[in-house]
């Protein structure tokens, strides 16, 4: 029998019905204004709220990608659900999204034989930070494999970043899913998020949770993007202030890509 990680934010997080999610991430793509970068693309951090909040912004990264020709994702989430030491893996078959089933790679085989990596198939199937980032891969790049990671109690992110750098090509993307601030008033929000994406853009790893829920993610990324001497740059800053209005609690929201 086919082993398939059911779709559980589709109808919250997402919309639900199929030509509903085509069409609003659709028009978040289209809304995305002209961007300027070099090198090729190897990886993004996107966010991964609701999308009524996050997707316009989560567009900027998405809409980098569009028919380039990257056979592997690695989605880099974290685990909202449960408390584990390392990073997460899972054997999932496929992954379901109102837009179809996404195969997944059978890199994890490989990575549960490597130092901090385990499979561990319950801390995927209630959490929603990989899923969100399935329906506009699968919009903007069509058929690919994923290799899905969740991460938990993290002590060495630059042996996991060397680990993982063992195993990516030119045809693999890497996508770090991670909000920033949370709940604070619009202007603190503004003042803090701008701190720490100036953190991410000069490579400085001390970034701290409360700041970036997947700071985890984003520090192993930054890793890597060292080790591989890779570029960063900004694409795009909003919180939910800005997307849908209320500025008393907002959630900060980044597009940022990684090229070589």
């Amino acid at each position: 029998m086919t082993n398939i990680r059911p779709q559980v934010a589709a109808g919250s997080f997402y919309p639900e019905d199929e030509k509903e999610l085509k069409s609003q991430i659709e028009n978040y793509l289209k809304s995305v204004k002209k961007i300027d970068f070099k090198g090729s693309i190897k990886a993004v951090i996107s966010p991964h709220a609701g999308y009524i909040y996050s997707g316009p912004v989560a567009a900027y990264s998405y809409k980098t990608i569009i028919k380039k020709n990257f056979r592997e994702v690695i989605i880099i989430g974290l685990s909202h659900q449960m408390m584990f030491q390392g990073i997460a893996l899972s054997n999932f078959s496929f992954w379901k999204t109102p837009l179809g089933n996404v195969p997944s790679s059978s890199l994890y085989k490989k990575l549960e034989d490597e130092n901090s990596f385990k499979l561990l198939n319950e801390a995927h199937v209630f959490e929603h930070s990989i899923e969100v980032e399935l329906p506009f891969l699968q919009t903007v790049i069509g058929s690919f494999l994923i290799t899905p990671m969740l991460t938990g109690r993290i002590n060495n992110h630059k042996e996991i970043a060397e680990i993982i750098s063992r195993y990516i090509n030119e045809k693999t993307l890497i996508v770090v899913s991670s909000d920033l601030s949370h709940y604070l008033p619009y202007e603190e929000a503004n003042k803090i998020d701008k701190e720490t994406i100036e953190k991410i853009l000069n490579f400085d790893t001390d970034i701290e949770h409360e700041r970036a829920c997947g700071a985890d993610g984003i520090i192993i990324l930054l890793e890597l993007a060292r080790l591989l001497n890779w570029k960063v740059k900004l694409l795009d800053y909003r919180n939910s202030g800005d997307t849908c209005g209320d500025k008393s609690q907002v959630v900060g929201y980044a597009s940022i890509v990684f090229t070589k």
